[in-house]
């Protein structure tokens, strides 16, 4: 029996591996570990949770400069807690994300 590491979820984000870096966010994830994980096959993920928005554009230019493979963001997203009074900014950050996603070719996901 011959064991294959690539599969459909290869396919679907553009990796050789089916191997996820956890986006550790605090500071173990680097855009250099982001973009060896990527380089080598796999998916390598920022973990930018903690990060201030300019960092987090710093980053991934970083890794954008160190290499062209496919990789991730990660990102906290909080229960709304105003009975979703902010449902139209919600949703509008949803559709740029959308947007921005398919431009680079990926698939569009629908989200609840």
């Amino acid at each position: 029996m011959q064991v294959t590491l690539h599969t459909a979820i290869c396919e679907q984000f553009g990796i050789r591996y089916p191997l996820f870096l956890a986006g550790m966010a605090g500071g173990p994830t680097t855009p250099e570990l982001v973009a060896a994980v990527s380089e080598a096959g796999g998916l390598g993920t920022l973990g930018a949770a903690y990060m201030a928005p300019e960092d987090i554009r710093i980053a991934i230019r970083r890794i954008r400069a160190l290499t062209s493979a496919p990789f991730g963001v990660n990102l906290f997203v909080n229960q709304p807690t105003d009975n979703n009074t902010r449902t139209q900014e919600v949703q509008s950050k949803l559709n740029a994300f959308r947007a921005g996603n398919s431009r680079f070719g990926r698939k569009r996901y629908s989200f609840p």
